[in-house]
């Protein structure tokens, strides 16, 4: 893929192996008969397909055919394909959360949120069917399950924000800030932006990376010391 360079693997825990077998059934030349479906299976291999075809090609007939049987066989453990996709969502989400949790453990500030936002990147890159997943997430809605979910995504980034000393709706608004910079900037790497910006200007987009993440990691310092001298 353009835009995408040598960043190292992202491991969910518990679910490597499980993940290499889908991955493998799938690079199949052709079809051949699946094993028997469940419903994990399924999500499994909807995730797998997600990061090979993309998010508008998933359809429950296209991963039917992927897995070697026809569409109605998946019906047996999926309600609709709405239904299929607002478990791969939730299961993204879960898999975000596990991970931006594990690489925050035991850190604080600066080096968390390099850590968080390095960790992001990578699944981005390796997961970009994933991450399209995840970001079509709506933070609201009329779904209490989903919602709930979403917000959790960002607990580990307010978690880590905390030890600025921000909380309450400063943490909030400062988690949205934080997502909405990585996401642009992966976006702009996978679209092939900043190759462009690195052949023309010598442009290193890793040392870019890593220079925005450190301004938003010293925005959040200066503003909890600013709230703090306003207070005195």
């Amino acid at each position: 893929r353009r835009g995408c360079r040598a960043y190292p693997t992202v491991t969910l825990p518990g679910r490597a192996a499980e993940a290499r077998a889908i991955e493998s059934s799938l690079m199949t030349t052709r079809a051949r008969p699946a094993a028997k479906l469940s419903r994990e299976a399924i999500v499994n291999a909807a995730l797998t397909f997600l990061d090979r075809e993309g998010w508008d090609a998933l359809t429950i007939n296209a991963l039917a055919a992927q897995l070697g049987t026809k569409g109605p066989s998946l019906y047996n453990h999926v309600d609709s394909l709405d239904d299929l996709r607002r478990t791969v969502r939730m299961r993204v989400i879960d898999d975000i959360l596990q991970m931006l949790s594990t690489v925050a453990a035991g850190r604080t500030r600066d080096d968390a949120v390099m850590a968080m936002a390095g960790a992001y990147r990578s699944y981005a890159h390796h997961h970009p069917g994933r991450d399209a997943a995840f970001t079509r997430t709506p933070l609201g809605g009329d779904d209490p399950e989903f919602t709930a979910a979403s917000h959790a995504a960002a607990v580990p980034v307010i978690s880590v924000l905390a030890s600025y000393g921000l909380d309450g709706q400063d943490a909030f608004y400062a988690a949205l800030q934080f997502w909405a910079a990585l996401h642009g900037f992966v976006l702009l790497e996978m679209t092939g932006v900043m190759d462009g910006a690195g052949i023309e200007a010598g442009v290193d987009p890793d040392a870019v990376f890593s220079d925005m993440v450190l301004r938003l990691a010293a925005g959040m310092a200066h503003r909890h010391d600013t709230a703090v001298a306003d207070l005195h």
